[in-house]
């Protein structure tokens, strides 16, 4: 599901999976919450250096000093947006199935928009 085009998407990448690796019980936590509230089976988090208005910040980049603040959202609630198309939704659903054992992230950053899953532990 990665592509790597360029030089700067892979330094960014790599910053993200830093803030991972550094965040990696706060994001948990989220991700059960999200599951264990009844809210989705399919949470993602959104990755982000600025401020978005869309899904609820969990994590500010200025209180943990990362380089990224990390906020939480579901897959129908990116269906609802259409960032996710309706009709990719099932294939959504499979992708995400099949790498339960990772976290599902939207990067949203100027340069790149994509998903990317990472491992949970």
């Amino acid at each position: 599901m990665e592509n790597i085009n360029n030089p700067n998407e892979q330094e960014l990448l790599q910053s993200l999976d830093g803030d991972i690796k550094l965040l990696k019980k706060e994001l948990n936590e989220t991700v059960k919450a999200i599951v264990d509230g009844g809210y989705s089976n399919f949470p993602i988090l959104l990755a982000h250096e600025e401020e978005i208005a869309i899904a609820q910040k969990v994590i500010d980049k200025k209180e943990y000093k990362t380089s990224f603040s990390f906020s939480a959202s579901t897959m129908e609630e990116l269906v609802a947006r259409k960032i996710i198309l309706d009709e990719k939704k099932s294939a959504f659903k499979k992708q995400f199935t099949t790498q339960s054992d990772s976290f599902c992230i939207l990067l949203v950053h100027k340069e790149s928009m994509k998903f990317i899953f990472r491992k949970k532990n």
